[in-house]
């Protein structure tokens, strides 16, 4: 059998010590080389997605500005429509509040007269009724009259 010295164990054992502190050295450098780079991409990527929201929100904020500004500007438009329609000048309110004054009389005179023409036509109505119920009661007493005559003569 081979006998294994003593120092040769021990130089042996030095050597795969050596070894296997580089390769733990240099996969510790590795390591801290892969966290410098995924910090720089992570903070690159938030960098970039913080310039992005900015533009967006940008962008959204100058679309929300020109919708309020159209309207706006419609809204004053629309009023100018009305200022034109309506004119506001003292004057024109007194004539305004004059021309409805006496279109509400005349209207009201014009509801008066076909009233009164409806009062009218209904005692017209009513007098030929009355007429025609005084007539046809007069036949039905001249009816009956003579039916009882009729009936009396021939007992």
């Amino acid at each position: 059998m081979m006998t294994i010295s003593k120092e040769s164990v021990t130089e042996k054992v030095t050597k795969d010590t050596a070894a296997l502190k580089e390769v733990v050295v240099e996969t510790a450098d590795n390591l801290e080389k892969l966290g410098k780079d995924a910090q720089q991409t992570v903070t690159q990527a938030v960098a970039d997605t913080k310039t992005k929201l900015e533009a967006e929100t940008e962008q959204l904020n100058e679309q929300v500005q020109d919708q309020v500004q159209n309207f706006k500007q419609d809204l004053v438009q629309r009023l100018d429509v009305i200022k034109t329609q309506f004119s506001t000048s003292q004057k024109d309110l007194v004539e305004l509040a004059d021309f409805l004054k006496s279109e509400l009389n005349l209207l009201v005179k014009e509801l008066t007269e076909v009233g009164k023409e409806l009062r009218e036509d209904v005692s017209q109505i009513s007098s030929k009724h009355k007429v025609q119920l005084t007539e046809t009661l007069k036949r039905s007493k001249e009816h009956t009259l003579e039916v009882w005559n009729k009936v009396t003569t021939k007992q």
